[in-house]
């Protein structure tokens, strides 16, 4: 019996520990894939849009995508994006870099916190 139950502990460790590896963005994102991509991935693993402030028109072309979660695109000409999302009490921002330098374009991830 206590070796059944010890099996148990084990196995119940190994999956709650497994869902959450899952939705950790550390495993759910790369560097350098579409912001398309990344965003198809993070809202499956339970990621919400949640915007930090409204972009203006401007910055929704630069960002060349209709998704909900884009915060802002910096004017600079380096082209830099920022998605925001939401878990229970957790924030992700990810900054894209465009595809195609220069131009408005779908975005790569360049990097998250």
């Amino acid at each position: 019996m206590g070796r059944l139950v010890g099996l148990f502990s084990l196995t119940l460790v190994a999956l709650t520990s497994g869902v959450s590896a899952a939705t950790d963005p550390e495993v759910l994102l790369r560097q350098r894939q579409s912001i398309l991509e990344a965003h198809r991935t993070l809202v499956a693993a339970g990621w919400s849009p949640a915007p930090a402030q409204e972009p203006s028109p401007r910055e929704r072309l630069w960002s060349a995508v209709a998704l909900p979660s884009l915060s802002a695109c910096s004017g600079t000409g380096a082209g830099f994006c920022r998605f925001d999302y939401q878990r229970q009490q957790q924030r992700l921002s990810v900054v894209t870099v465009p595809s195609d330098p220069g131009q408005p374009s779908i975005g790569r991830v360049e990097r998250w916190w």
